[in-house]
Protein backbone atom coordinates (compact mmCIF):
# COMPACT_ATOMS: atom_id res chain seq x y z
CA UNK A 1 0.00 0.00 0.00
CA UNK A 2 2.71 1.96 0.82
CA UNK A 3 4.51 1.67 -2.74
CA UNK A 4 1.34 2.25 -4.49
CA UNK A 5 0.51 5.96 -2.58
CA UNK A 6 4.58 6.60 -3.41
CA UNK A 7 3.79 5.35 -7.07
CA UNK A 8 0.69 7.97 -6.83
CA UNK A 9 2.11 10.60 -5.79
CA UNK A 10 4.99 10.57 -7.95
CA UNK A 11 3.04 10.33 -10.74
CA UNK A 12 0.67 13.14 -9.62
CA UNK A 13 4.04 15.05 -9.40
CA UNK A 14 5.09 14.51 -12.78
CA UNK A 15 1.79 15.43 -13.95
CA UNK A 16 1.76 18.85 -12.43
CA UNK A 17 5.14 20.30 -12.82
CA UNK A 18 6.81 18.03 -15.01
CA UNK A 19 10.19 20.69 -15.30
CA UNK A 20 10.76 20.46 -11.48
CA UNK A 21 10.69 17.28 -11.57
CA UNK A 22 13.28 16.81 -13.63
CA UNK A 23 17.28 17.09 -13.05
CA UNK A 24 18.83 17.15 -16.45
CA UNK A 25 22.45 15.84 -17.01
CA UNK A 26 24.41 14.53 -20.31
CA UNK A 27 24.07 10.70 -20.13
CA UNK A 28 24.48 7.74 -22.19
CA UNK A 29 21.55 5.87 -23.24
CA UNK A 30 23.37 2.73 -23.48
CA UNK A 31 25.02 3.17 -19.88
CA UNK A 32 21.71 3.12 -18.27
CA UNK A 33 19.95 0.23 -20.45
CA UNK A 34 23.20 -1.82 -19.25
CA UNK A 35 22.65 -0.30 -15.46
CA UNK A 36 19.28 -1.24 -15.15
CA UNK A 37 19.97 -4.69 -16.72
CA UNK A 38 22.43 -5.58 -14.18
CA UNK A 39 19.76 -4.45 -11.40
CA UNK A 40 17.27 -7.10 -13.15
CA UNK A 41 19.41 -10.03 -14.65
CA UNK A 42 18.98 -12.15 -11.74
CA UNK A 43 15.20 -12.19 -12.53
CA UNK A 44 16.01 -13.12 -16.22
CA UNK A 45 18.75 -15.27 -15.61
CA UNK A 46 15.79 -17.53 -14.23
CA UNK A 47 13.63 -17.49 -16.95
CA UNK A 48 16.62 -17.82 -19.35
CA UNK A 49 16.08 -13.97 -20.49
CA UNK A 50 18.95 -12.23 -22.85
CA UNK A 51 18.92 -8.86 -23.71
CA UNK A 52 20.42 -7.84 -26.91
CA UNK A 53 21.11 -4.15 -27.53
CA UNK A 54 20.77 -2.84 -31.49
CA UNK A 55 22.73 1.41 -31.93
CA UNK A 56 24.55 3.36 -31.12
CA UNK A 57 26.51 3.08 -27.68
CA UNK A 58 28.17 6.42 -27.83
CA UNK A 59 24.68 8.24 -27.96
CA UNK A 60 24.29 10.88 -25.56
CA UNK A 61 20.93 12.73 -24.55
CA UNK A 62 19.95 15.34 -21.86
CA UNK A 63 17.71 14.24 -19.12
CA UNK A 64 16.95 13.00 -15.90
CA UNK A 65 19.21 10.28 -15.16
CA UNK A 66 17.36 8.42 -11.79
CA UNK A 67 13.51 9.21 -14.25
CA UNK A 68 15.37 7.14 -17.41
CA UNK A 69 16.67 4.26 -14.79
CA UNK A 70 13.01 4.34 -13.55
CA UNK A 71 11.51 3.91 -17.28
CA UNK A 72 13.56 1.42 -18.04
CA UNK A 73 13.59 -0.91 -14.93
CA UNK A 74 9.73 -0.60 -15.63
CA UNK A 75 10.16 -1.23 -19.39
CA UNK A 76 12.56 -4.42 -18.81
CA UNK A 77 11.05 -5.74 -15.85
CA UNK A 78 7.86 -6.48 -17.34
CA UNK A 79 9.14 -7.82 -20.97
CA UNK A 80 10.98 -10.34 -18.80
CA UNK A 81 7.67 -11.14 -16.96
CA UNK A 82 6.07 -11.17 -20.47
CA UNK A 83 8.97 -12.78 -22.03
CA UNK A 84 9.12 -16.58 -22.92
CA UNK A 85 12.09 -18.80 -21.37
CA UNK A 86 14.94 -18.78 -23.71
CA UNK A 87 13.95 -15.65 -25.58
CA UNK A 88 15.53 -12.42 -26.64
CA UNK A 89 14.47 -8.54 -25.28
CA UNK A 90 15.64 -5.92 -27.61
CA UNK A 91 16.16 -2.40 -27.04
CA UNK A 92 16.92 -0.26 -30.30
CA UNK A 93 18.34 2.98 -30.28
CA UNK A 94 18.95 5.78 -32.89
CA UNK A 95 18.97 9.11 -33.90
CA UNK A 96 16.28 10.59 -36.32
CA UNK A 97 15.91 13.64 -38.22
CA UNK A 98 11.64 13.35 -38.71
CA UNK A 99 10.38 15.93 -40.72
CA UNK A 100 7.31 16.69 -38.84
CA UNK A 101 9.91 17.99 -36.26
CA UNK A 102 11.00 21.21 -37.77
CA UNK A 103 14.58 19.20 -38.63
CA UNK A 104 15.21 18.68 -34.84
CA UNK A 105 17.19 15.71 -33.66
CA UNK A 106 15.51 12.69 -31.78
CA UNK A 107 16.21 9.91 -29.80
CA UNK A 108 13.92 6.77 -30.96
CA UNK A 109 14.35 3.90 -28.33
CA UNK A 110 12.85 0.33 -28.83
CA UNK A 111 11.80 -1.95 -26.37
CA UNK A 112 10.59 -5.01 -27.86
CA UNK A 113 9.89 -8.76 -25.96
CA UNK A 114 9.28 -11.93 -27.90
CA UNK A 115 6.29 -12.79 -25.45
CA UNK A 116 2.54 -12.57 -26.90
CA UNK A 117 1.99 -8.84 -27.18
CA UNK A 118 -0.78 -6.65 -26.17
CA UNK A 119 -3.92 -7.75 -26.75
CA UNK A 120 -6.01 -5.41 -29.58
CA UNK A 121 -8.48 -3.98 -26.67
CA UNK A 122 -5.54 -3.16 -24.28
CA UNK A 123 -3.80 -1.10 -26.58
CA UNK A 124 -6.03 2.22 -25.87
CA UNK A 125 -5.65 1.75 -22.39
CA UNK A 126 -1.59 0.48 -21.67
CA UNK A 127 -0.76 4.18 -20.10
CA UNK A 128 -4.32 4.80 -18.07
CA UNK A 129 -3.51 4.97 -14.63
CA UNK A 130 -4.39 1.43 -12.46
CA UNK A 131 -4.97 -0.45 -15.57
CA UNK A 132 -3.95 -3.99 -16.06
CA UNK A 133 -4.05 -5.72 -19.41
CA UNK A 134 -5.88 -8.44 -20.23
CA UNK A 135 -5.31 -11.79 -17.96
CA UNK A 136 -4.15 -13.54 -21.33
CA UNK A 137 -0.69 -11.61 -21.22
CA UNK A 138 -0.05 -13.29 -18.20
CA UNK A 139 2.65 -16.43 -18.47
CA UNK A 140 1.38 -19.51 -17.95
CA UNK A 141 1.39 -21.16 -14.38
CA UNK A 142 5.12 -22.24 -13.91
CA UNK A 143 5.97 -18.10 -14.35
CA UNK A 144 6.82 -15.73 -12.42
CA UNK A 145 2.99 -14.07 -11.22
CA UNK A 146 2.05 -10.59 -11.93
CA UNK A 147 2.36 -7.91 -8.84
CA UNK A 148 2.32 -3.97 -10.21
CA UNK A 149 0.66 -1.85 -9.43
CA UNK A 150 -0.71 -0.97 -12.45
CA UNK A 151 1.04 2.37 -12.18
CA UNK A 152 4.09 2.12 -14.04
CA UNK A 153 3.31 2.50 -17.53
CA UNK A 154 1.45 5.55 -16.29
CA UNK A 155 4.34 6.67 -14.70
CA UNK A 156 6.53 6.08 -17.93
CA UNK A 157 4.37 7.60 -19.86
CA UNK A 158 4.28 10.63 -17.99
CA UNK A 159 8.70 10.64 -17.50
CA UNK A 160 8.90 10.74 -21.36
CA UNK A 161 6.35 13.23 -21.56
CA UNK A 162 7.90 15.46 -18.76
CA UNK A 163 11.29 15.29 -21.18
CA UNK A 164 9.17 16.84 -23.98
CA UNK A 165 9.01 13.24 -26.14
CA UNK A 166 6.22 10.38 -26.59
CA UNK A 167 5.98 7.14 -26.00
CA UNK A 168 3.40 4.39 -28.52
CA UNK A 169 2.56 0.67 -27.40
CA UNK A 170 2.13 -1.90 -30.15
CA UNK A 171 3.12 -5.13 -31.35
CA UNK A 172 5.90 -5.77 -32.92
CA UNK A 173 5.48 -7.35 -36.84
CA UNK A 174 8.43 -9.52 -36.56
CA UNK A 175 8.71 -10.57 -33.52
CA UNK A 176 4.85 -10.42 -32.21
CA UNK A 177 6.05 -9.23 -28.99
CA UNK A 178 5.46 -6.18 -27.08
CA UNK A 179 6.65 -3.28 -28.57
CA UNK A 180 7.08 -0.13 -26.77
CA UNK A 181 8.37 2.92 -29.01
CA UNK A 182 10.30 5.78 -27.04
CA UNK A 183 10.55 9.36 -29.01
CA UNK A 184 13.01 11.91 -27.14
CA UNK A 185 14.36 14.95 -28.22
CA UNK A 186 17.91 14.26 -28.77
CA UNK A 187 18.69 18.23 -26.98
CA UNK A 188 17.06 19.75 -24.06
Amino acid sequence: LIELVQEWLDLTQLQAAPNKALKYETVRIYDIVQSVWQTLEPIAKRQNVNLTYKGDRHLVISADRSRLIQVFLNLLDNAIKHNPTGKEIMVRVNSQYPEDNDGGEQIKIDVIDSGRGFNASDLPHIFERLYRGDKSRTREPQSLPSDGSGLGLAIVEQIVRAHGGKIRAKNHPEFGGAWLEIILPADK
